[in-house]
């Protein structure tokens, strides 16, 4: 499921720069449509295209954010169950926020919640390993800027080959 979730938001992106040029045309109507206006001639209509084609852009826009809203708390709830899986293992490569076994490392990230956005970015990261039914995924645990028992989490598993992705924050006072 999020995989097609993936692929109709990735596809459908591409039609978002066509949907700025429809709104500015629907712009122009609209202006055009005040000069017919005074002229008398079906001034309605032109309003009407004119108004649909600048609404498009907004309708779009909601449905991209709540396609993109969708993926990111189904892959969420599928790292909250990989964690639950009693044979999921984390291994630790660094310890930048100190030395923790796996089961530690799993119950802090398990109360990954959805991320509040606001004006910061992160400073160190922790890198970890999720070893689950003979898979192997990525993690990368970030503190945050400002906020310094707030961290972020990115998992690869849907990373489509990019880098890995925000799929929520931790608030932790056992990481330091």
């Amino acid at each position: 499921m999020i995989e097609i979730l993936k692929n109709i938001y990735s596809f459908s992106f591409h039609f978002l720069p066509y949907s700025f040029v429809l709104a500015f045309i629907g712009v122009v109507i609209l202006l055009i449509s005040n000069i017919v206006d005074s002229l008398k001639k079906n001034s309605e209509k032109l309003r009407l295209t004119g108004i649909f084609f600048l609404l498009q852009l907004f309708i779009f826009a909601i449905i991209l954010v709540i396609i993109q809203t969708t993926i990111i708390t189904k892959i969420r709830n599928e790292f909250i169950i990989i964690l639950k899986n009693p044979n999921t293992q984390i291994i630790q490569n660094d310890q930048t926020f100190g030395k923790f076994t796996s089961a530690e490392i799993k119950i802090e990230l398990q109360k990954i919640k959805e991320s509040q956005p606001h004006h910061s970015g992160t400073e160190r990261e922790m890198q970890l390993v999720l070893l689950t039914n003979g898979k192997t995924y990525n993690i990368k645990v970030a503190q945050d800027e400002y906020d310094k028992k707030e961290y972020w989490v990115f998992f690869d598993k849907y990373g489509s080959g990019k880098s890995s992705e925000e799929i929520g924050r931790i608030k932790s006072e056992k990481f330091k």
